[in-house]
């Protein structure tokens, strides 16, 4: 009889093939634009293994007694909110980071029902300008030749 692991196993061991993948691609890269990409896929290697570990614990503790209740119907919420994360793509792409993230902040701490606009705002306004200063102003990345309106962004 085939042994039935935790769901945590399966997600672990597929967030670790994707990290494996990353830091092999990350490698090839010539000089020191390579430290970050190594570097991240290091850190999710490091918290797939613990997604990994914690499984194999559940696993253990549970003795192959899993009850995922997980459906279609009952993730929709989840696929509705992949949806607003294909559309922010979109948004960045074809109009610009700085109209787009604002937008997309704003309306997914509205969907995950943020208390108060107040604190919404705020957050959104000082995340978009920490951003610009430091992208921007700071690093003088072009990030304004992404989407029509970028130009309006120029600072460089």
């Amino acid at each position: 009889m085939a042994k039935k692991f935790h769901r945590d196993v399966w997600v672990g061991t597929v967030l670790l093939i994707f990290c494996i993948a990353v830091f092999f691609t990350a490698v090839q890269i010539p000089g020191q634009a390579s430290y970050l990409p190594i570097t991240l896929s290091l850190l999710m290697g490091l918290c797939s293994v613990f997604i990994i570990l914690k499984g194999l614990r559940l696993t253990k503790e549970q003795d192959g007694d899993f009850h995922y209740s997980m459906t279609i119907k009952s993730s929709k919420y989840a696929f509705l909110f992949m949806f607003f994360i294909f559309i922010y793509f979109l948004g960045f792409r074809y109009i610009t980071y700085w109209i787009a993230t604002p937008i997309f902040m704003l309306l997914s701490m509205k969907y995950l029902k943020l208390k108060s606009w107040k604190v919404n705002i705020v957050i959104t306004v000082l995340y978009t300008l920490i951003c610009y200063v430091v992208f921007v102003i700071i690093l003088h990345l072009p990030i304004y030749k992404v989407g029509i309106l970028g130009q309006l962004f120029r600072y460089i």
